[in-house]
């Protein structure tokens, strides 16, 4: 490329592996000579915003990006990505950025209530029988989850933000209504590139967190804690998630749920995901973590072991039944959990071990740029040391999304 500048396809060339192994300033020194050459290229124009968006400079992005829709020939598919990036750009210029999801529909499960498969069990360390009000149970549920979020950007030259981020989650049982559910989760805390020094391209968020979850429409328990998050970008095209939390959870005791305080608990967690873009549309991810539990009673004492990989596939809607394509994901995880003392209502001389396979597959047809329709198909099977907890389910749901 150096031998011979005016060659713009090499130029264009080199720029294009710069930016596959995350070289963005090498791409933006190559692309910037390629104007000097010829000044009415959008195309070039565009690329150079998308990379100064990347690395985070909106002002000098906007500029690029006005530019190259500026002439009478620019082509439509590109008009069309500087509107997303100028529209995401103003977001970002804001002190105040709002965005946010709302999920809802219908769930169909074989076994919601994860009672046991048969009614033989283990009580006190021999046989028995269960009551069958106990063992599976089928049920449909209505539900809405939102994921909001809220961030406050002083503008500061070294780009941290205060990000305050909800999770709310309702379900409503058709038959099984002792599962009603209400779930509301609130964290806070800066996001910024800290430690620079040590982690390059990588965004660090610690966090305080706190959730009230009401069970039956009763008060069942709450956290609080904290946490810290840590988000790094490897390449272009591989980027990996590492969080570390610790909560204290209180169970709240009731009529229906004398000894629940009995479950209170500490809880640490330490999870960890990759992401890898191995096509433009096709992203492989893999997830890995641990979660302790020490309760006030031994006997609700645990550690769970988690794995999981998947993939997610974008691509065209079968028999053309929409413009926009769809996206389809495979999931697969695996948890082993096993109990540090023996529950002596089931049996006195034995510690408790599950081992959980799960399965998903999930496709999302969008309706519009911010609306889509998501159906979901699951199947978990759950073997345990007792009869009492081994059980399996199939669930089904289907729900409309909005973004914002």
């Amino acid at each position: 490329m150096l031998q011979d500048p005016a060659n713009l396809d090499k130029t264009f060339y080199y720029a294009e592996l710069a930016i596959r192994v995350g070289d963005y300033e090498a791409a933006i020194s190559a692309l910037e000579r390629m104007l000097l050459y010829n000044p009415d290229l959008p195309r070039v124009r565009l690329e150079l915003g998308v990379l100064y968006f990347r690395l985070g400079s909106f002002a000098i992005a906007r500029t690029y990006l006005t530019r190259a829709v500026a002439g009478e020939n620019v082509p439509d598919d590109v008009r069309a990505r500087v509107a997303v990036f100028m529209d995401e750009i103003d977001k970002r210029l804001s002190n105040h950025r709002f965005a946010g999801s709302v999920y809802g529909g219908l769930r169909y499960q074989t076994n919601a209530n994860a009672g046991p498969e048969r009614p033989a069990i283990s009580l006190l360390g021999l046989p028995a029988i269960l009551g069958g009000q106990f063992t599976k149970k089928t049920d449909w549920n209505a539900f809405v989850s939102s994921n909001l979020r809220y961030s406050y950007d002083p503008q500061l030259h070294s780009g941290e933000v205060l990000e305050t981020e909800l999770l709310l989650y309702g379900s409503r049982q058709a038959h099984e209504k002792q599962l009603d559910l209400l779930f509301a989760e609130i964290t806070v805390g800066p996001r910024g590139q800290f430690l620079r020094e040590y982690v390059d391209s990588a965004s660090w968020r610690p966090y305080l967190v706190g959730s009230h979850v009401v069970l039956d429409k009763s008060p069942y328990f709450n956290t609080y804690g904290a946490g810290v998050s840590l988000d790094k970008q490897f390449t272009a095209a591989t980027n990996g998630e590492l969080e570390v939390s610790a909560v204290r959870k209180k169970y709240r005791a009731d009529v229906g749920r004398p000894t629940a305080r009995n479950q209170d608990s500490y809880e640490r967690e330490v999870e960890a995901n990759v992401r890898h873009q191995i096509a433009d549309n096709v992203m492989l991810t893999g997830t890995a973590g641990v979660t302790s539990l020490s309760a006030d009673v031994s006997l609700h004492s645990n550690v769970e072991f988690k794995f999981g990989i998947g993939g997610m596939v974008s691509h065209p809607a079968p028999f053309e039944l929409t413009a926009r394509p769809w996206t389809t994901a495979l999931n697969g995880s695996y948890l082993y959990s096993r109990y540090h003392a023996p529950d002596p209502a089931v049996d006195p001389a034995r510690k408790r071990a599950d081992r959980e396979h799960r399965v998903s597959l999930l496709t999302s047809v969008p309706i519009t740029r911010d609306v889509s329709i998501t159906g979901t198909l699951q199947r978990t099977v759950v073997n345990s040391t007792f009869l009492n907890f081994t059980y399996n389910n199939w669930t089904a749901s289907l729900g409309a999304a909005l973004s914002f």
